[in-house]
């Protein structure tokens, strides 16, 4: 009972411990001599606890930093087949520790396969073991370069004096016979694209990243154009999180639309200003994945309440007034990506 008590404390202690020590990088080989089967059988059990404790594994001796060596031979004295183990560093040959036992059969030594392992590796040096320094450099470059898919919903809101119902335009007068209601309402439009941008951390606390996106856009049925919208955006990196970084910002972005449908779009917006928030999470040493949030308004609406977005009437051939329908313009954009970052600060 002691025996099985003490041998559970080990395996259970070990994977504790195996996973704590691993801060660092430690690539190992499991080379072994003896019967085939109890070679193959016992290095595949190495293999696996090596592995399950979060250590590299290779068959190239030259690229291993430490070599599990073991060989099986029978011992006269004690009648009985010897196992000896040892750990050994590859660059100097030196050995960091060699352990000897006995056993009656093969089938009994593969049954402490782990806790072999584990006194092995409790015997790596203390500057080995000991954790790394968390690098923290890939949220603190000079410049970062990111690029997305983005998917954006153009917001179309009617804005209209003879607005009716929220819904439509009317025609004559509620109650009349001739009255009637164009079928026009609110417009959604999806507009998927890509961007590039180029974000230069010139604070700890404040960067800026001019950014170029291309999406596809139809207004109406046939009538398919692109924007290409050039914006810059004033970020404010929050780093208060361990493998987060979230940048609250606001953004100002000039829209170019090819080709120019001018029978659609009577007037589109000159100028968008809005804001956003971008959340990265470290994917890799020097980069980070990130989804991103924002909103953007038509300019010349937010700031001096008059929409600048009308469209042709699409049914003036059974609804000859308005010529022209009104929209406050929007747009709601959502991006996902990667950014790559250049060039260490200090923090």
């Amino acid at each position: 009972m002691k025996k099985i008590i003490f041998i559970s404390f080990f395996l259970l202690f070990s994977v504790t411990f195996l996973y704590a020590v691993n801060a660092k990088d430690i690539t190992l080989i499991v080379q072994g001599s003896g019967s085939p089967s109890f070679v193959e059988g016992f290095k595949y059990a190495l293999t696996v606890e090596a592995k399950a404790a979060g250590y590299q594994m290779t068959d190239n001796l030259s690229q291993a930093k430490y070599n599990i060596n073991f060989t099986v031979e029978f011992d006269r004295v004690e009648q009985k087949s010897k196992f000896i183990v040892s750990l050994i560093k590859v660059d100097d040959s030196s050995v960091i520790v060699s352990m000897e036992y006995f056993f009656a059969d093969e089938e009994e030594m593969m049954l402490y396969a782990q806790l072999v392992f584990f006194l092995l590796m409790s015997n790596l040096p203390e500057d080995v073991t000991t954790a790394a320094p968390e690098d923290d450099t890939w949220r603190n470059k000079w410049l970062y370069l990111n690029t997305s898919f983005d998917y954006s919903i153009m917001l179309l809101l009617l804005n209209d004096p003879k607005l009716y119902a929220g819904n439509g335009v009317y025609f004559g007068t509620p109650g009349d016979a001739n009255f009637r209601v164009a079928p026009l309402d609110h417009k959604f439009i999806f507009m998927p694209g890509v961007s590039l941008g180029l974000e230069l951390q010139f604070l700890n606390f404040l960067s800026i990243e001019p950014r170029a996106q291309i999406s596809r856009e139809q207004a109406l049925l046939d009538h398919i154009m692109y924007t290409a919208l050039f914006s810059v955006d004033l970020k404010i990196p929050l780093k208060f999180l361990k493998y987060i970084v979230i940048e609250p910002y606001v953004s100002a972005a000039y829209p170019m639309r090819f080709p120019v449908e001018k029978e659609v779009f009577k007037k589109y917006p000159l100028y968008f200003f809005g804001g956003g928030i971008q959340i990265a999470a470290k994917a890799g040493k020097s980069g980070a994945l990130f989804f991103e949030a924002n909103y953007m308004f038509d300019a010349d609406y937010l700031f001096f309440g008059k929409t600048d977005t009308s469209m042709k009437n699409p049914f003036e051939d059974f609804y000859p007034e308005p010529e022209v329908i009104h929209y406050n313009h929007s747009v709601l954009g959502f991006r996902i990506g990667y950014k790559f970052g250049f060039f260490n600060r200090k923090p």
